[in-house]
């Protein structure tokens, strides 16, 4: 029972490494997005954070108040208040500093440049974040048996311990 509980625990190890996958696969779909929104559209900054808010999964609270503060600043800047929210971002434990490094350069720069330099450079960070995922799916993989191996141990040790 204990090495069962001890394989639990290693799971949830496991899991973090899996969840900053998903949360990398997120912010690639969102770069994917506002590049789009902003090559076919004439939306405002506060739209097309809007819309990213209704579509994320893990960063829907950021993304709200990143809507909120365009409205309330005028469609000012994001890279304004960019850093102080993302401080606040659920998820931002879980990624690497190279991780950070792109999303907070992302959040400088958006809006600040024409348009067609703007996509460059969303392209730019989108294919940053694809070799940042293939790095964290083969860490993942990697991680997978040590993590699970460590509670098995961790369980029976336990177990040899209380009797």
């Amino acid at each position: 029972m204990l090495a069962a509980g001890g394989v639990m625990a290693g799971i949830y190890a496991w899991e973090r490494y899996m969840l900053r996958v998903r949360v990398l696969e997120e912010w690639q779909t969102i770069f994917i997005e506002i590049a789009g929104e902003i090559n076919y559209s004439a939306e405002s900054m506060s739209q097309i954070c809007s819309r990213i808010e209704n579509m994320s999964v893990y960063g829907k609270k950021f993304w709200g108040e990143m809507s909120k503060q365009t409205k309330y600043k005028n469609e000012g800047l994001i890279g304004t208040f960019w850093k102080e929210y993302l401080d606040g971002y659920k998820y931002w434990e879980l990624l690497s500093a190279e991780d950070k490094n792109i999303i907070y350069r992302f959040g400088e720069s958006f809006g600040t440049l024409d348009i067609y330099s703007q996509i460059n450079e969303i392209k730019m960070y989108e294919k940053r974040i694809e070799g940042n995922i293939s790095d964290a799916r083969q860490k993942m993989r990697e991680q997978k048996k040590v993590c699970i191996f460590m509670g098995l141990i961790s369980g029976l040790m336990a177990g040899i311990c209380l009797f």
